[in-house]
């Protein structure tokens, strides 16, 4: 028997830097060290072994990123702000892989793996809802300016994750990811 976490862990840093449709079994058994019968027994072929990954990513990752929004201690602008500035972290933290597993690894998805296609969608999508009703709350409770539509906030701030993902890709630097960030929080919607 193998250890699933440890052996999870290594799954997403390979996926996240190829790619699912790139990233091989073969590849897969030598990042992990756990032989490709044991890989299959555990999770019948590449793509339940993906969906365990996606989970792992979820429940690891994605839970620290989007700690703040879960914070009923902050305000809704302090949430968003310490959402965007995690991205910007963890986009860019030495030790991982640039940008974020959920963007990049559905960048490499080909038709022919529509269904792991719609569970990095799901899991996008669930992320979103939860930074809407987010916005929703801090909308009812007077945070937000009165013509605020928090379901095209939450796809704006989404986007500009996106592109924080996109751009730590392609190397930018933390300053450069937390200027992004900064200018997307100067067009806050404040009440007034």
């Amino acid at each position: 028997m193998f250890d699933t976490d440890a052996a999870l862990d290594k799954a997403v840093r390979l996926f996240w830097q190829r790619g699912y449709e790139a990233t091989s079994m073969a590849d897969l058994v030598a990042e992990t060290g756990v032989a490709a019968a044991s890989l299959y027994a555990a999770f019948d072929n590449k793509a339940g072994l993906f969906a365990a990954v996606i989970e792992r990513y979820a429940a690891t990752f994605s839970v620290h990123l989007y700690a703040p929004i879960n914070d009923p201690a902050l305000s809704t602008y302090e949430a968003v702000k310490g959402l965007l500035e995690r991205a910007a972290s963890s986009f860019s933290e030495p030790g991982t892989p640039a940008g974020c597993f959920m963007y990049s690894a559905a960048a490499a998805v080909s038709p022919a793996s529509a269904a792991t296609e719609c569970l990095l969608r799901d899991k996008r999508i669930a992320a979103e809802a939860l930074l809407i009703e987010r916005l929703q709350r801090g909308a009812a409770q007077g945070e937000l300016a009165a013509n605020t539509d928090p379901a095209v906030l939450g796809k704006f701030i989404n986007t500009v994750m996106e592109g924080m993902s996109v751009q730590a890709r392609d190397g930018a630097t933390i300053n450069e990811l937390l200027s992004i960030a900064k200018m997307a929080l100067d067009r806050w919607p404040a009440a007034i």
